[in-house]
Protein backbone atom coordinates (compact mmCIF):
# COMPACT_ATOMS: atom_id res chain seq x y z
CA UNK A 1 0.00 0.00 0.00
CA UNK A 2 1.30 3.69 -1.02
CA UNK A 3 0.11 7.28 0.09
CA UNK A 4 0.99 10.25 -1.21
CA UNK A 5 1.02 13.30 0.98
CA UNK A 6 1.13 16.95 -1.21
CA UNK A 7 3.01 19.00 0.88
CA UNK A 8 2.55 22.31 -0.81
CA UNK A 9 0.29 24.84 -0.86
CA UNK A 10 -1.13 24.68 3.06
CA UNK A 11 -0.45 27.56 5.54
CA UNK A 12 2.45 25.64 7.05
CA UNK A 13 6.11 25.57 5.72
CA UNK A 14 6.84 22.18 3.38
CA UNK A 15 10.07 21.43 5.58
CA UNK A 16 7.70 21.36 8.85
CA UNK A 17 5.06 18.97 7.30
CA UNK A 18 8.00 17.00 5.80
CA UNK A 19 9.05 16.16 9.86
CA UNK A 20 5.53 14.99 10.45
CA UNK A 21 5.52 12.44 7.47
CA UNK A 22 9.06 11.22 9.14
CA UNK A 23 7.55 10.63 12.17
CA UNK A 24 4.36 8.56 11.26
CA UNK A 25 6.62 6.58 9.08
CA UNK A 26 8.22 5.08 12.16
CA UNK A 27 4.77 4.82 13.43
CA UNK A 28 2.62 2.82 11.10
CA UNK A 29 2.33 -0.43 9.57
CA UNK A 30 5.91 -0.92 7.55
CA UNK A 31 3.75 -2.58 4.58
CA UNK A 32 2.70 0.96 4.03
CA UNK A 33 4.57 3.28 1.98
CA UNK A 34 4.54 6.85 2.50
CA UNK A 35 6.00 9.22 -0.49
CA UNK A 36 5.48 13.32 -0.49
CA UNK A 37 4.97 15.55 -3.64
CA UNK A 38 6.84 18.89 -3.42
CA UNK A 39 8.95 21.44 -5.25
CA UNK A 40 12.33 21.08 -5.94
CA UNK A 41 14.63 22.12 -2.57
CA UNK A 42 11.21 22.68 -0.25
CA UNK A 43 12.30 19.20 1.47
CA UNK A 44 15.81 17.82 2.87
CA UNK A 45 16.61 14.47 0.40
CA UNK A 46 18.00 11.75 1.24
CA UNK A 47 15.87 10.78 4.15
CA UNK A 48 14.52 7.25 3.17
CA UNK A 49 11.73 8.79 2.06
CA UNK A 50 10.59 8.82 -2.41
CA UNK A 51 10.35 12.91 -3.17
CA UNK A 52 8.07 13.69 -6.30
CA UNK A 53 9.19 16.75 -7.81
CA UNK A 54 6.36 19.34 -8.61
CA UNK A 55 7.05 22.32 -11.00
CA UNK A 56 4.79 24.75 -8.87
CA UNK A 57 1.63 24.94 -6.11
CA UNK A 58 -1.90 25.98 -5.92
CA UNK A 59 -1.91 28.75 -3.24
CA UNK A 60 -4.81 29.49 -1.31
CA UNK A 61 -5.38 32.67 -2.61
CA UNK A 62 -6.17 30.63 -6.24
CA UNK A 63 -9.01 30.50 -8.14
CA UNK A 64 -9.82 26.87 -7.82
CA UNK A 65 -11.18 26.38 -11.43
CA UNK A 66 -8.65 28.24 -12.94
CA UNK A 67 -5.42 26.91 -10.58
CA UNK A 68 -7.14 22.91 -12.02
CA UNK A 69 -7.15 24.38 -15.75
CA UNK A 70 -3.64 26.14 -15.45
CA UNK A 71 -1.48 24.36 -12.66
CA UNK A 72 -1.62 21.33 -14.59
CA UNK A 73 1.89 20.18 -12.97
CA UNK A 74 1.12 21.27 -9.22
CA UNK A 75 1.70 18.69 -6.55
CA UNK A 76 -2.32 18.37 -6.42
CA UNK A 77 -2.50 17.93 -10.08
CA UNK A 78 0.16 14.84 -9.72
CA UNK A 79 -1.22 13.42 -6.80
CA UNK A 80 -4.37 13.29 -8.42
CA UNK A 81 -2.90 11.73 -11.79
CA UNK A 82 -0.89 8.91 -9.62
CA UNK A 83 -4.79 8.24 -7.57
CA UNK A 84 -6.03 8.11 -11.08
CA UNK A 85 -3.79 5.75 -12.54
CA UNK A 86 -3.51 3.45 -9.15
CA UNK A 87 -0.14 3.80 -8.81
CA UNK A 88 -1.26 5.35 -5.36
CA UNK A 89 -3.89 4.37 -2.92
CA UNK A 90 -4.87 7.69 -0.90
CA UNK A 91 -3.92 10.56 -1.35
CA UNK A 92 -3.45 13.33 1.45
CA UNK A 93 -3.58 17.36 1.57
CA UNK A 94 -3.82 20.66 3.44
CA UNK A 95 -4.00 22.43 0.31
CA UNK A 96 -6.87 24.60 -1.44
CA UNK A 97 -10.17 22.66 -0.36
CA UNK A 98 -11.85 23.75 -4.10
CA UNK A 99 -9.05 22.88 -5.97
CA UNK A 100 -9.02 19.55 -3.95
CA UNK A 101 -12.43 18.98 -4.53
CA UNK A 102 -12.18 20.23 -8.37
CA UNK A 103 -8.87 18.03 -9.74
CA UNK A 104 -10.82 15.28 -7.58
CA UNK A 105 -13.77 15.39 -10.09
CA UNK A 106 -11.65 16.07 -13.03
CA UNK A 107 -9.66 12.98 -12.26
CA UNK A 108 -11.65 10.17 -10.49
CA UNK A 109 -14.98 9.06 -11.66
CA UNK A 110 -18.19 9.30 -8.96
CA UNK A 111 -18.79 6.64 -7.21
CA UNK A 112 -21.91 4.53 -8.18
CA UNK A 113 -25.49 6.55 -7.95
CA UNK A 114 -23.58 9.81 -6.23
CA UNK A 115 -23.34 12.98 -8.13
CA UNK A 116 -21.68 15.64 -5.52
CA UNK A 117 -19.06 14.70 -3.25
CA UNK A 118 -19.13 15.46 0.42
CA UNK A 119 -16.45 16.18 3.44
CA UNK A 120 -16.71 13.94 6.28
CA UNK A 121 -15.73 14.27 9.65
CA UNK A 122 -15.95 12.39 12.84
CA UNK A 123 -16.87 14.21 15.95
CA UNK A 124 -16.78 13.23 19.27
CA UNK A 125 -19.83 12.61 21.22
CA UNK A 126 -20.78 11.32 25.30
CA UNK A 127 -21.78 7.87 22.84
CA UNK A 128 -18.61 7.42 20.49
CA UNK A 129 -18.29 9.32 17.39
CA UNK A 130 -20.69 10.97 14.99
CA UNK A 131 -19.94 11.20 11.62
CA UNK A 132 -21.04 14.89 9.86
CA UNK A 133 -21.11 15.14 6.10
CA UNK A 134 -21.14 17.56 4.51
CA UNK A 135 -18.67 19.83 5.71
CA UNK A 136 -18.00 21.97 3.21
CA UNK A 137 -17.84 20.29 -0.44
CA UNK A 138 -20.92 21.48 -1.71
CA UNK A 139 -22.51 24.74 -0.24
CA UNK A 140 -25.34 24.52 -2.69
CA UNK A 141 -27.25 21.48 -2.50
CA UNK A 142 -30.93 19.81 -3.76
CA UNK A 143 -32.49 17.36 -1.22
CA UNK A 144 -31.49 14.14 -2.83
CA UNK A 145 -27.64 15.26 -2.52
CA UNK A 146 -28.34 14.82 1.35
CA UNK A 147 -30.14 11.17 0.78
CA UNK A 148 -26.94 10.08 -0.89
CA UNK A 149 -24.68 11.87 1.98
CA UNK A 150 -26.71 9.83 4.86
CA UNK A 151 -26.09 6.58 2.32
CA UNK A 152 -22.73 7.32 2.03
CA UNK A 153 -22.42 7.89 6.04
CA UNK A 154 -24.33 4.72 6.93
CA UNK A 155 -21.85 2.47 5.07
CA UNK A 156 -18.93 4.42 6.64
CA UNK A 157 -19.96 3.89 9.83
CA UNK A 158 -20.75 0.03 8.93
CA UNK A 159 -17.69 -0.38 7.69
CA UNK A 160 -15.28 1.62 9.45
CA UNK A 161 -16.71 1.34 12.91
CA UNK A 162 -18.96 -2.16 12.94
CA UNK A 163 -22.32 -0.18 13.51
CA UNK A 164 -24.49 -3.30 12.18
CA UNK A 165 -27.81 0.04 11.81
CA UNK A 166 -26.29 3.19 12.47
CA UNK A 167 -29.04 6.01 13.11
CA UNK A 168 -29.37 8.83 11.17
CA UNK A 169 -30.35 12.77 11.55
CA UNK A 170 -30.91 15.64 9.60
CA UNK A 171 -28.92 18.89 10.93
CA UNK A 172 -32.27 21.54 11.69
CA UNK A 173 -33.63 24.56 13.41
CA UNK A 174 -36.13 22.42 15.45
CA UNK A 175 -36.94 18.69 15.72
CA UNK A 176 -40.56 18.95 14.19
CA UNK A 177 -41.19 17.89 10.77
CA UNK A 178 -42.23 21.19 9.83
CA UNK A 179 -38.93 22.85 10.42
CA UNK A 180 -35.90 24.44 8.12
CA UNK A 181 -35.82 25.68 4.59
CA UNK A 182 -38.18 23.89 1.67
CA UNK A 183 -35.57 21.98 0.56
CA UNK A 184 -34.57 20.94 3.93
CA UNK A 185 -38.60 20.21 4.51
CA UNK A 186 -38.06 17.45 1.15
CA UNK A 187 -34.93 16.28 2.10
CA UNK A 188 -36.60 15.32 5.52
CA UNK A 189 -39.24 13.10 3.67
CA UNK A 190 -36.69 11.77 1.20
CA UNK A 191 -34.61 10.37 4.09
CA UNK A 192 -38.01 9.15 6.03
CA UNK A 193 -39.29 7.66 2.76
CA UNK A 194 -35.40 5.59 2.04
CA UNK A 195 -35.26 4.25 5.39
CA UNK A 196 -38.47 3.33 6.05
CA UNK A 197 -38.08 -0.48 5.88
CA UNK A 198 -35.37 0.00 8.05
CA UNK A 199 -36.82 0.96 11.29
CA UNK A 200 -35.10 3.35 13.63
CA UNK A 201 -32.38 4.33 11.47
CA UNK A 202 -33.74 7.72 10.24
CA UNK A 203 -34.76 9.71 14.14
CA UNK A 204 -35.85 12.95 12.37
CA UNK A 205 -34.35 16.44 12.77
CA UNK A 206 -31.28 16.85 15.00
CA UNK A 207 -30.92 20.35 16.49
CA UNK A 208 -27.30 21.10 17.04
CA UNK A 209 -27.04 21.55 20.83
CA UNK A 210 -28.17 17.47 20.58
CA UNK A 211 -25.28 16.43 18.59
CA UNK A 212 -22.69 15.73 21.12
CA UNK A 213 -24.93 13.68 23.10
CA UNK A 214 -24.91 11.14 20.56
CA UNK A 215 -28.42 10.55 19.26
CA UNK A 216 -27.40 9.57 15.94
CA UNK A 217 -24.51 7.69 14.41
CA UNK A 218 -24.66 9.99 11.08
CA UNK A 219 -25.40 13.67 11.09
CA UNK A 220 -26.77 14.87 7.62
CA UNK A 221 -26.56 18.32 6.47
CA UNK A 222 -25.45 20.62 3.47
CA UNK A 223 -22.17 21.69 2.83
CA UNK A 224 -22.53 25.59 3.96
CA UNK A 225 -24.65 24.70 6.84
CA UNK A 226 -22.26 21.40 7.79
CA UNK A 227 -18.82 23.86 7.67
CA UNK A 228 -20.27 26.83 9.97
CA UNK A 229 -21.32 23.77 12.53
CA UNK A 230 -17.88 22.50 12.44
CA UNK A 231 -15.85 25.51 12.23
CA UNK A 232 -18.38 26.86 15.20
CA UNK A 233 -17.40 23.76 17.39
CA UNK A 234 -13.55 23.74 16.49
CA UNK A 235 -13.73 27.39 18.12
CA UNK A 236 -15.84 26.90 21.13
CA UNK A 237 -14.25 23.73 22.31
CA UNK A 238 -10.81 25.79 21.98
CA UNK A 239 -12.46 28.66 23.94
CA UNK A 240 -13.42 26.46 26.72
CA UNK A 241 -10.10 24.42 26.86
CA UNK A 242 -7.96 27.69 27.06
CA UNK A 243 -10.84 29.04 29.41
CA UNK A 244 -10.12 25.80 31.86
CA UNK A 245 -6.58 26.03 31.48
CA UNK A 246 -6.11 29.64 32.31
CA UNK A 247 -8.79 29.71 35.26
CA UNK A 248 -8.34 26.36 36.98
CA UNK A 249 -4.61 25.51 38.17
CA UNK A 250 -6.05 23.04 41.05
CA UNK A 251 -3.67 19.77 40.47
CA UNK A 252 -6.55 17.81 40.92
CA UNK A 253 -8.28 19.65 37.77
CA UNK A 254 -5.62 19.52 34.88
CA UNK A 255 -5.60 16.13 33.96
CA UNK A 256 -9.45 16.65 33.33
CA UNK A 257 -8.95 19.76 31.06
CA UNK A 258 -5.93 17.88 29.78
CA UNK A 259 -7.83 14.84 28.75
CA UNK A 260 -11.50 17.58 27.27
CA UNK A 261 -8.62 19.07 25.43
CA UNK A 262 -7.44 16.33 23.80
CA UNK A 263 -11.24 15.11 22.72
CA UNK A 264 -11.69 18.22 21.03
CA UNK A 265 -8.87 18.94 19.62
CA UNK A 266 -9.07 19.18 15.49
CA UNK A 267 -5.33 17.81 15.30
CA UNK A 268 -6.01 14.43 17.38
CA UNK A 269 -8.47 13.51 14.97
CA UNK A 270 -8.21 12.40 10.92
CA UNK A 271 -8.79 14.62 8.56
CA UNK A 272 -12.04 14.86 6.30
CA UNK A 273 -12.74 12.38 4.17
CA UNK A 274 -14.18 13.43 0.48
CA UNK A 275 -16.95 10.71 0.06
CA UNK A 276 -18.39 10.28 -3.45
CA UNK A 277 -14.96 9.80 -5.81
CA UNK A 278 -13.66 6.50 -6.18
CA UNK A 279 -10.17 7.16 -4.87
CA UNK A 280 -9.14 7.98 -1.27
CA UNK A 281 -8.78 11.68 -0.75
CA UNK A 282 -8.08 12.90 2.90
CA UNK A 283 -8.28 16.97 3.39
CA UNK A 284 -6.54 18.14 6.34
CA UNK A 285 -7.06 21.98 7.89
CA UNK A 286 -4.70 24.34 5.63
CA UNK A 287 -3.35 25.69 8.88
CA UNK A 288 -2.50 21.82 9.96
CA UNK A 289 0.50 21.48 11.58
CA UNK A 290 2.79 18.34 12.25
CA UNK A 291 0.15 17.17 15.07
CA UNK A 292 -2.75 17.54 12.37
CA UNK A 293 -0.95 16.33 9.80
CA UNK A 294 0.48 13.10 11.65
CA UNK A 295 -3.46 12.24 12.58
CA UNK A 296 -4.90 12.89 8.85
CA UNK A 297 -2.01 10.26 7.69
CA UNK A 298 -3.01 7.91 10.14
CA UNK A 299 -6.67 8.24 9.31
CA UNK A 300 -5.76 7.53 5.60
CA UNK A 301 -3.45 4.16 6.25
CA UNK A 302 -6.82 3.63 8.41
CA UNK A 303 -9.09 3.59 5.76
CA UNK A 304 -6.63 2.39 2.70
CA UNK A 305 -5.81 -0.66 4.70
CA UNK A 306 -9.76 -1.19 5.26
CA UNK A 307 -10.80 -1.47 2.18
CA UNK A 308 -13.15 1.91 2.39
CA UNK A 309 -13.51 3.31 -1.30
CA UNK A 310 -13.78 -0.42 -2.84
CA UNK A 311 -16.92 -1.59 0.01
CA UNK A 312 -18.34 2.35 -0.76
CA UNK A 313 -18.70 1.42 -4.63
CA UNK A 314 -19.34 -2.30 -3.77
CA UNK A 315 -22.70 -0.90 -1.51
CA UNK A 316 -23.77 1.57 -3.12
CA UNK A 317 -24.01 -0.47 -6.33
Amino acid sequence: MKLAVDLMGGDQPPELLFDAVLQVRREIDPSCTLVVIAEPGAVPEDQGIEVIPSEESITMEDSPLLAVRRKKNSSMAIGMRLLKEKQIDGLVSTGNTGALIANSILNLSMLPSIDRPAFLVMLPTQKGGVAVLDVGANVQFKPHHLIDYARMGVIYKQNIQGIEQPTVGLLNIGVEEGKGTKEVKVAFQSLQDHFAQNEGCFLGNIEGKDVFHGKVDVLVTDGFTGNVFLKTCEGASAFLSDYLAENFNHFAIKPIISRLTQKFNYSVHPGALLCGVDGLVVKCHGYSDQAALKSGIRGAVDLAQKDLIAKMKAQLS
